[in-house]
């Protein structure tokens, strides 16, 4: 990562500076807020990931929780929890902490017992463990930070009144809370305000766009897969700045580009990025005629035996439904993904097939129920032939869901029981939870 050349690693060392330079020289400092703009989200996964390896060159100790925030009253449980879990599981972090043949003598099976007692009181727990976690570290003098990324947080109020419980208690000398603020909206700005003696807002201005093209145009400028870089990264400016004149010129010149070179397959990829582009200015016929020809064209590479040609030719038809959709096409946009999804199957992909019929049925659910249980069905009776170790990282949990929801009779137990072997007993009552969540929900990602 750290890599001269590299802009995207260039700006990240921008935010190991800037935490260096507004938090490390100051003890007193418990609470630190990353104003960042949600697209630049990644940039600081990775620094938290970089922070997290030995390679990182903040002197804190970081323990990243992903934890979603559902309510401040179990907030501080299910960050325990979470940490135990991780901690029990999580060897880098151990090796981190244990550097140098330190040894880190910390007993979790306290807080374990501690979390079962259902009144006990967690906040304060939580403040407890972050004290023990601290004095148990190899270097008394370092900071312990726990980074909270949530994956979603359902109530911003809510969220904010959690972050003022625990600085009222008082967060323990040598620990500090990590968290992430929207820009510009500054959700937690009145955090910073009442605590600002030992709370410190941060904000770099990163030039992340200016860090793609850097990337998008290194290399022999003559290299026609370069100057395809080059289209596609002004294809991008000239959509961004609502340019369609220009955006038309960059477009033609990316297919000349990628015809000179006699690669179909990269002729094929310059149609859809072209179409793609387009959306925004609703240019259906032209849309809908590249994404044609581009298909044609992928096809003839599939048919003279390159794979390479998958990939596009999934593409393609995501953007033809898409196409279909827009213009209110309902039931052809349906027949595209479901075209699509039977596309993944036969190259072998299937947790990708089950994303694509998600699409499908939740499209065609209002206009034509028969076809949404029936793509359900389809959906779900695919799904149980596959591996288990797939189905874990697919969407088989949403479709039985939403199969769940419709279904009756039989049909119910052989879903429930289904997903009772694949996620356990409590499958139920998280999806419930997470379609709450999703109703009102803000994501850090």
């Amino acid at each position: 990562m750290n890599n001269e050349h590299n802009p995207v690693a260039l700006l990240v060392t921008q935010i190991q500076q800037k935490w260096l330079q507004d938090v490390s020289p100051h003890d007193e400092v418990n609470w630190v807020r990353w104003l960042i703009k949600p697209e630049q989200a990644r940039l600081y996964e990775g620094f938290l990931k970089l922070e997290s390896s030995p390679h990182g060159i903040i002197p804190d100790i970081p323990v990243v929780l992903l934890t979603p925030f559902v309510d401040s009253k179990v907030h501080s449980k299910n960050l325990i929890s979470d940490w135990l879990e991780s901690f029990k599981n999580d060897e880098r972090l151990k090796e981190q902490i244990e550097g140098n043949f330190l040894q880190f003598d910390w007993d979790p099976d306290y807080f374990k017992q501690k979390l079962k007692n259902k009144e006990a009181d967690f906040d304060s727990l939580l403040i407890e463990f972050l004290a023990s976690f601290q004095k148990a570290l190899p270097n008394p003098e370092q900071h312990l930070v726990l980074a909270l990324f949530p994956y979603t947080v359902q109530a911003t109020e809510d969220y904010k009144n959690w972050m003022e419980t625990m600085l009222g208690l008082g967060m323990p000398p040598k620990t500090r809370l990590m968290v992430f603020d929207h820009h510009p909206k500054n959700y937690f700005e009145s955090v910073q305000v009442k605590h600002k003696a030992t709370c410190v807002s941060l904000w770099v201005d990163l030039d992340l766009d200016g860090a793609m093209k850097k990337i998008a145009m290194s290399g022999d400028p003559n290299d026609p897969e370069v100057q395809f870089r080059e289209c596609m990264v002004e294809m991008g400016n000239s959509a961004a700045k609502n340019n369609r004149k220009r955006l038309h010129l960059w477009g033609e010149k990316g297919l000349e580009v990628t015809q000179k070179t006699g690669n179909k397959t990269a002729f094929a990829t310059a149609h859809g990025v072209y179409a793609g582009m387009l959306f925004q200015f609703k240019e259906y016929d032209t849309v809908d005629k590249l994404l044609r020809r581009g298909l044609a064209i992928a096809k003839q590479v599939k048919a003279s035996g390159d794979d390479t040609a998958n990939a596009i030719i999934l593409q393609l038809y995501a953007y033809m439904a898409s196409s279909a959709h827009h213009q209110n096409e309902i039931e052809k946009a349906t027949d595209l993904f479901c075209e699509q999804a039977e596309l993944a199957i036969s190259f072998g992909l299937g947790q990708q097939a089950l994303a694509i019929y998600i699409n499908a049925y939740t499209l065609i659910k209002k206009k034509n129920p028969p076809r949404y249980k029936e793509l359900l069905k389809k959906a779900f009776d695919y799904g149980r032939t596959l591996p288990e170790e797939q189905l874990k990282s697919s969407g088989i949990d949403q479709i039985a869901w939403d199969y769940y929801n419709s279904a009756q009779g039989t049909t119910l137990k052989t879903i429930d029981s289904f997903m009772v072997d694949l996620e356990g007993k409590d499958w139920k009552q998280k999806m419930e939870l997470q379609a709450q969540n999703m109703k009102n929900s803000i994501s850090i990602s």
